[in-house]
């Protein structure tokens, strides 16, 4: 597995480990999270593994990124928006599910991806090349975000 793959893992676990600690009482209560409840955070992160996992398969044979998932990642306000209403009413068991599921579907996804495939190297404007691997980098550094937090969260109580 190359560093990227695991970098990415252990950020997920990581952040699967503090939200573990949260009660269901906490993860329901509103205001949690600015907003937000901690249910529909996880949401928002669930939603992210998924989009990743789409790019990935999608520059397995595509150079470029659909439009509106670039725009989704670079204005990603409404997307987060969408993914946070769709957990809504969703218990705490339902939500751990869910989002433990997401992480799982990435991973495995990944895991039985032919190497050729996850190593395609992907011509850029500059000149320099990608793979479709890349996409975890981002989400190494969006998971020690909302971890930090969630740490902090659990501190405070």
């Amino acid at each position: 597995m190359d560093d990227s793959i695991e970098r990415f893992k252990q950020s997920r676990e990581a952040l699967n480990a503090v939200i573990a600690r949260f009660s269901d009482e906490a993860l329901s209560k509103p205001g949690s999270e600015g907003e937000w409840t901690l249910i529909e955070e996880m949401a928002h992160i669930a939603a992210w593994d998924t989009w990743a996992k789409k790019v990935i398969e999608l520059r397995f044979t595509q150079d470029e990124v659909p439009q509106e998932m670039l725009e989704e990642a670079r204005n990603p306000d409404p997307f987060n928006a969408r993914a946070a209403v769709a957990w809504r009413g969703f218990t705490p068991g339902q939500a751990r599910t869910a989002f433990i599921g997401a992480y799982e579907d990435l991973m495995r996804f990944v895991e039985q991806a032919p190497e050729e495939k996850l190593y395609r190297q992907i011509p850029r404007p500059n000149g320099k090349t990608t793979t479709p691997t890349v996409t975890l980098k981002g989400l190494v550094g969006h998971n020690n975000e909302h971890r930090t937090r969630l740490e902090e969260i659990l501190a405070r109580q």
